[in-house]
């Protein structure tokens, strides 16, 4: 089993539903910036099914979290060993995962805005 986008961070089930909605992207790194093409394809959108998937896949970015746990831990340990480079090399780690996570998070909640704003229009 390869170690691809998809194996890894799951499949944007909504392309396959052809409802003229535009890729978010597959990547650890989060979904790309969301355009205003992005923001008009999504606008113009009736499929509620193709639209809550984009949705579930928007939410779904965590991007690199594990790394953050798997840093601090490990920092923590470092320092209990008496091995404080290793200790402050995982802590950068930390970091940095956390900076990219939030990053993912940012730009994931724009393309659910942009979702939740045309549910709520199909639905009101």
């Amino acid at each position: 089993m390869g170690h691809g986008s998809k194996e890894m961070w799951g499949s944007a089930t909504y392309l396959e539903r052809d409802a003229g909605l535009p890729s978010m992207g597959e990547s650890g790194l989060g979904p790309r910036p969301l355009t205003h093409a992005d923001v008009d394809a999504i606008m113009a959108c009736t499929d509620r099914a193709a639209l809550a998937e984009m949705k579930g896949y928007a939410r779904s970015y965590f991007a690199v979290g594990g790394s953050v746990i798997a840093g601090t831990v490990t920092c923590v340990a470092a320092a209990l060993a008496g091995k404080p480079r290793l200790a402050i090399g995982a802590i950068i780690v930390a970091g940095a995962g956390g900076t990219v996570v939030m990053e993912a998070r940012r730009r994931a909640r724009q393309w659910e805005a942009a979702v939740d704003a045309r549910l709520a229009l199909l639905t009101g």
